[in-house]
């Protein structure tokens, strides 16, 4: 597993890999099956602040990762995500489902809820599971965030969840247990996750961007670069305009590392 950055591991099964969305530059991240690039679009200086975060885990259970934000006073924001990485530290390794992790982040908030502290987080998590070809499952779940796009060739299909839940937050923390969506996920097939839409309306009128229709040709190709072509051709599109703040979550399958084969022996001297 590697990255730019990483941090330690408090269960002691695998170190952790911190990954946050950077303005300027995809940040890329790989664990065992799984490549994750991450980008933002920034927004004017009048965007609301948020707390960017992400962080990808090799457990025993497959390739765990959790991306998400947090909203409201910035100076309680690290606190939150704070509680929240270290909830999916602790779950992540053995706990069985996304949906008992999910849980178990939420929970960790709930003494602040309870307190007043009413930050809303939102948080998409992430489970990866294949087989030595690379083919494989993706299971999510998503807690406020828009749908995320499967880009399959020049298809896009949306995953929606079987009913969707709000951010952690907007109701008492651990209240509800939310779904998760399972799809099949082969080489070369790319998963979008986004904190929001870029095909926000701008403040000058120039429209919708057609994010589902001009996906597959900005995502397709080189990987490292994708993320940085797809945002080259949002700004374009709202010139100066764009309003948002959005964070971007590239996934891809690969095939995991094989193992080394054992060395033959040296020939014995003539």
């Amino acid at each position: 597993m590697n990255a730019d950055t990483g941090s330690t591991d408090p269960s002691g099964v695998s170190p952790a890999l911190d990954i946050g969305p950077d303005p300027s530059v995809t940040t890329l991240a790989e664990a065992p099956g799984l490549r994750v690039a991450t980008r933002r679009i920034p927004g004017p200086p009048s965007a609301s602040p948020r707390a960017w975060f992400g962080q990808v885990r090799d457990t025993p259970l497959g390739t765990r990762a959790i991306f998400g934000d947090v909203a409201g006073d910035p100076l309680c924001a690290p606190d939150r995500v704070a509680d929240v990485l270290t909830a999916f530290a602790a779950a992540a390794p053995s706990t069985p489902t996304l949906s008992e992790i999910a849980h178990q982040v939420a929970l960790s908030l709930r003494d602040d809820h309870r307190r007043g502290h009413r930050a809303l987080v939102r948080v998409l998590l992430v489970e990866h599971v294949g087989d030595p070809a690379g083919i494989g499952s993706l299971t999510l779940i998503n807690r406020g965030y828009p749908t995320p796009l499967l880009v399959v060739g020049r298809r896009v299909l949306g995953l929606e969840p079987a009913f969707a839940t709000p951010p952690i937050g907007a109701l008492a923390p651990g209240s509800l247990r939310p779904p998760e969506l399972a799809v099949a996920v082969g080489l070369g097939e790319r998963v979008l996750l986004y904190t929001d839409d870029p095909a926000e309306t701008s403040d000058t009128g120039d429209g919708n961007y057609p994010l589902a229709e001009r996906a597959p040709d900005r995502l397709h190709g080189d990987f490292a670069d994708a993320l940085d072509r797809l945002v080259v051709d949002v700004e374009a599109h709202f010139d100066t305009s764009y309003t948002g703040d959005a964070a971007l979550f590239l996934l891809e399958a690969e095939p995991p590392p094989q193992p080394d084969e054992p060395r033959r022996p040296e020939p014995p001297e003539a």
